[in-house]
């Protein structure tokens, strides 16, 4: 929810045009992310393609489900921001990092981060992808048309050379907290300026994003609140083939 009240003295260096151009952004904000007076409820999960076995796999996506009754717009001036860190799913003598072939979206854009120290360590982070999720086409509501939108991780082979030491993966995913709410380029382009910067930022750390968040999958289901991690091992994956290698949420 909105913050009750202003952050007086990051406010005292806004002009009043400008807080008010920064308090009415945040409530529209919240006003886009209801459907019907209720928030919005999206919902995560990882799909595998197809058949592989651990370290074999090419692709998993990323997936996110509108589930409300309404069709939503998420546009660069108010995104969906979600982090995904590709892990080492077991611990191995080697230091190599398992590569990715790309990272593919047509919803929003994409940055990715390989530049992390690789220790072999389960658990290591071998790269780091923030999604900036928004779409130049409505997401449509629950049966009102095709409600999902997909990112791609291609991964390459595990292979490393050593015997016994093939490299396995899995995902986080971290719906942030600020999800949805009014970017500052955003505000920058109604004319506000930095002069307000600390003021959108004392609103931006106090944004509650409405979302519901939720994930599904073969494993286990349920509630994901906005700035907690989901491991794909823990829901697993869904697949167009069965067989446990191919749903245990680890490439």
């Amino acid at each position: 929810m909105l913050a009750t009240t202003a952050p007086a003295i990051a406010a005292s260096a806004c002009p009043s045009k400008s807080v008010q151009l920064i308090d009415d952004a945040f409530q529209q904000a919240e006003e886009q992310l209801q459907c019907n007076g209720r928030p919005i409820t999206l919902e995560i999960n990882f799909y595998q393609p197809l058949a592989a076995n651990d370290s074999s796999a090419t692709d998993a996506y990323v997936n996110i489900k509108n589930l409300s009754s309404c069709t939503m717009t998420f546009s660069k001036d108010f995104p969906l921001e979600i982090d995904i860190a590709v892990r080492a799913a077991e611990t191995r003598t080697v230091t190599n990092r398992r590569s990715l072939t790309g990272v593919r979206t047509s919803w929003g854009t994409r940055t990715r981060d390989d530049s992390m120290p690789v220790t072999g360590a389960e658990g290591g982070v071998h790269h780091k992808i923030r999604w900036e999720f928004s779409g130049s086409d409505p997401l449509p509501g629950k049966g009102l048309g095709d409600n999902e939108a997909d990112l791609a991780i291609g991964f390459g082979g595990g292979g490393t050379g050593v015997i016994g030491q093939r490299l396995t993966s899995y995902l986080e995913v971290t719906p942030l907290a600020q999800s949805g709410a009014p970017s500052w380029s955003y505000l920058q382009s109604l004319g506000v300026g930095v002069e307000c910067f600390d003021y959108y930022a004392e609103r931006l750390s106090a944004w509650d994003s409405p979302v519901e968040w939720v994930y599904s999958g073969p494993l286990s289901s349920g509630p994901l609140s906005a700035g907690t991690t989901l491991d794909s091992r823990v829901s697993g994956n869904y697949s167009s083939v069965t067989g446990a290698a191919s749903t245990n949420g680890i490439w």
